[in-house]
């Protein structure tokens, strides 16, 4: 595993923490605070991606997704797991959406933190953990 899935599977425990606290208390913020680490497992997963390719991962999201674009047109397979468009979702609903706009409706939060950004870094893993295994 690559440093920067490390770090997202690292910022994934405490998004499930702070959706934890947030269920406890029903503090908005917390939520907040969950789906933006929930972006930055997001964000981090998509750097070990590009890294997994050979490619330097870029400064800024724009750039990131314009190197997930073409990871995937370069490689059915990657293709086939639609990164790039989950990658924007993410960014959408988590990040702009509800850390910075506020807009975090709980069931949608809920869902995409505990499922969709895990099923994203699992797929992740697997892109990646394959491109660096010896027979590659």
């Amino acid at each position: 595993m690559g440093r920067h899935l490390e770090d997202a599977w690292a910022l994934y425990g405490h998004a499930i923490g702070e959706l934890q606290d947030w269920r406890r208390t029903g503090d908005a913020l917390l939520l907040r605070d969950a789906a933006e680490k929930a972006w930055g497992a997001v964000t981090q997963g998509a750097n070990d991606l590009l890294e997994s390719q050979g490619r330097v991962v870029p400064e800024g999201t724009n750039a990131r997704r314009d190197a997930i674009r073409a990871v995937e047109r370069g490689n059915r397979r990657i293709r086939a797991l639609r990164l790039q468009a989950r990658f924007l979702a993410a960014k959408n609903i988590l990040h702009q959406d509800c850390f910075y706009d506020g807009q975090c409706p709980e069931e949608l939060i809920e869902e995409f933190v505990t499922e969709d950004v895990r099923e994203y870094l699992g797929d992740i893993s697997g892109v990646a953990n394959g491109a660096r295994s010896p027979s590659s």
